[in-house]
């Protein structure tokens, strides 16, 4: 019987790998057992199982990821009840503090955070 190669091994991207660590993998059809080395495509081994396979070859360049810019929270001191009292909050309305603080240490501390 002739043994044919998968179209995967004929493509571009095919790298070499060994499994690292206890336990097998299960990669489609594949077991890789501890110590095998095996042949796959960098998007064939999933993100978790990442830390237990090492590329024994160099992996080729992807661009880099964009990054993501958050929103930046807003601090607001807001009056607790009277007595002179204030919480320090963020703009989803979250409490910062556990205790009430007194006016000039809340915006002290809205200051501090703006930084």
């Amino acid at each position: 019987m002739e043994r044919t190669k998968s179209p995967s091994n004929d493509s571009e991207g095919v790298i070499r790998w060994k499994k690292i660590g206890g336990g097998s993998l299960r990669l489609g059809r594949r077991i890789i057992k501890p110590g095998q080395i095996f042949t796959a495509t960098e998007s064939e081994i999933p993100k978790a199982f990442r830390d237990v396979v090492i590329p024994k070859q160099s992996l080729p360049s992807s661009p880099p990821a964009e990054s993501i810019k958050g929103i930046e929270p807003e601090y607001t001191a807001k009056p607790r009840g009277s007595g002179g009292w204030y919480d320090v909050v963020d703009t989803k309305g979250k409490v910062l503090n556990e205790k009430a603080l007194k006016k000039e240490i809340a915006e002290k501390l809205v200051a501090d955070l703006a930084k």
